[in-house]
């Protein structure tokens, strides 16, 4: 019989504010006072539980909340949260990054990125042994130019990988030296893509959600321009600080054809 993982709800419930755990799900909402509202829920900052006001028997904390929203069950909900928000450091030596071999694969023709872009921007698949193997991979800087790790993508079931403790950057961010403009995706197929059509001011979010690590650094460009299916949370927190613009998108961005692309890109 495996050894169930210890929870402690009321930590996790106390610990981990409304307004992250609405950031990390990508959900829009309002501050209004002491109080967060979206489509649904009002949340009590000071109480850090939420109601819903069609229906206050629907109420609770970060886990009830979260249980609802991935319909899961409460503990699978709190092991979510803690591994998200509370991870506690391994005091385990550090391994060192290794330098992958990365390979190109037809599968970037596929997304209509150009071989000398895989080469320069370090994706490709791997086939020698790694965490990453089986995967294309895409090699990952922190906001310093720091080597941090891989992530995978396995197109056989559209999956991708994040080692254990990935924290997020900008993907790309390092190589931008203007902050005048840029051009975010969620994906780094996207922002390859992107290079490719001739416009390299592009990064990505690698995630659907934004980390408030990438939210203080697209703070520093004067224009955004954020293609997303579901815009409204981040376009919500990047508005006073920065102008930004999220077209209105009818299918994913991989459907678009380069010109349909570039014509939001650039208006004819």
């Amino acid at each position: 019989m495996s050894k169930q993982e210890f929870l402690n709800f009321a930590e996790i419930s106390k610990s981990i504010p409304f307004s992250s755990v609405l950031d990390w799900l990508n959900i829009p909402y309002q501050k209004n006072n002491k109080e967060l509202r979206g489509d649904g829920f009002i949340i009590s900052l000071e109480k850090n539980l939420f109601f819903d006001p069609k229906d206050e028997s629907h109420s609770g904390s970060v886990i009830n909340f979260v249980s609802t929203h991935k319909q899961i069950g409460l503990r699978g909900a709190a092991s979510l949260l803690k591994s998200t928000f509370i991870v506690k450091e391994e005091h385990k030596p550090k391994r060192e990054i290794p330098n992958l071999l990365l390979n190109n694969d037809s599968y970037f023709a596929d997304r209509f990125i150009k071989p000398e872009v895989v080469a320069e921007y370090e994706a490709g698949y791997v086939t020698q042994r790694s965490i990453v193997a089986g995967r294309i991979a895409f090699k990952i800087y922190d906001h310093e130019g720091k080597h941090v790790g891989y992530i995978g993508y396995k197109k056989e079931d559209k999956s991708w990988f994040f080692p254990k403790g990935f924290t997020r950057p900008l993907y790309n961010f390092h190589k931008i030296q203007d902050f005048k403009s840029v051009i975010v995706t969620t994906d780094p197929f996207e922002t390859l893509r992107i290079i490719s059509m001739g416009i390299t001011q592009s990064v990505s979010l690698l995630a659907k959600s934004m980390t408030a690590e990438q939210e203080e650094q697209l703070k520093k460009f004067r224009f955004v321009l954020l293609f997303h299916l579901e815009p409204e949370n981040i376009v919500s927190r990047l508005s006073s600080f920065t102008y930004i613009k999220a077209p209105v998108l009818s299918k994913q961005l991989s459907e678009y054809t380069n010109q349909e692309l570039m014509n939001i890109i650039k208006p004819p």
